[in-house]
């Protein structure tokens, strides 16, 4: 597989956001730290991340959730470890709940090359769409103010890598397969996927520990304007 053969005009960029514009899963820890403080202090028993994440899982399944409602499973989650132990007034659940999204979004930073790359894709006039397996909650740092559509699972109703949550994003953004470029920390969830679509894919390997991928590879998204001008021109 291949992103695309040159030339290819891009005129949109969709991103996958955690692991490539965020990383949510370091505040969905703070998140569920602070969650956990609060869920023992009102049970009166040590309340673990794992258990949160456990339960929440069931919630899902026993709710049948559609991909993204994470915000729902994640309250009922709290509810249901706050009633094991009795406890059942709603202001119990209001400052877990406030908790553990208060302290998920303080930590809820862009990778320190992100907010330039934004800035100067936008000054190129290209239309940039954040496109992500989650919901608005991914989307809440300041510099998705800068992309121009956001697309989640939660409101497409299925998940990357389903071709249709690609189809969403570019009926939202008025993207055509032919001019678009997608990029994402993931070969399975974001390039193959846009790949087999059309797009054209890039890898976004901060660690550099991808080999032999059959698609071009950046370890900074600095590195993607170069990149993108290069399949423009053709070169």
């Amino acid at each position: 597989m291949r992103g695309r053969p040159p030339p290819f005009r891009v005129s949109h960029v969709f991103f996958d956001v955690d692991g490539t514009l965020v990383d949510f899963d370091a505040a969905l820890r703070a998140g569920l730290r602070a969650a956990c403080d609060a869920l023992s202090e009102a049970t009166g028993r040590l309340v673990t991340p794992a258990e949160v994440i456990a339960t929440r899982d069931q919630v899902a399944r026993d709710l049948q959730l559609a991909p993204g409602s994470l915000t729902r499973a994640r309250e009922e989650s709290f509810r249901r470890i706050l009633g094991t132990a009795g406890v059942t007034d709603e202001a119990a659940l209001a400052r877990t709940s406030d908790a553990f999204f208060g302290a998920r979004d303080r930590a809820l930073l862009p990778f320190d090359d992100v907010e330039e790359t934004v800035e100067v894709l936008r000054s190129r006039g290209l239309t940039l769409v954040a496109a992500t397996n989650g919901n608005a909650a991914m989307v809440r740092a300041p510099v998705f103010r800068r992309m121009h559509h956001i697309w989640t699972a939660e409101e497409a109703h299925v998940a990357k890598p389903d071709p249709e949550f690609f189809r969403g994003a570019m009926r939202r953004s008025g993207a055509r397969v032919e001019t678009t470029l997608m990029v994402g920390d993931r070969m399975d969830n974001d390039v193959a996927p846009a790949v087999a679509l059309g797009m054209y894919g890039v890898l976004l390997d901060r660690e550099g520990s991808a080999r032999d991928v059959d698609s071009p590879r950046i370890e900074s998204l600095r590195d993607l304007p170069a990149l993108i001008d290069a399949v423009s021109s053709g070169a």
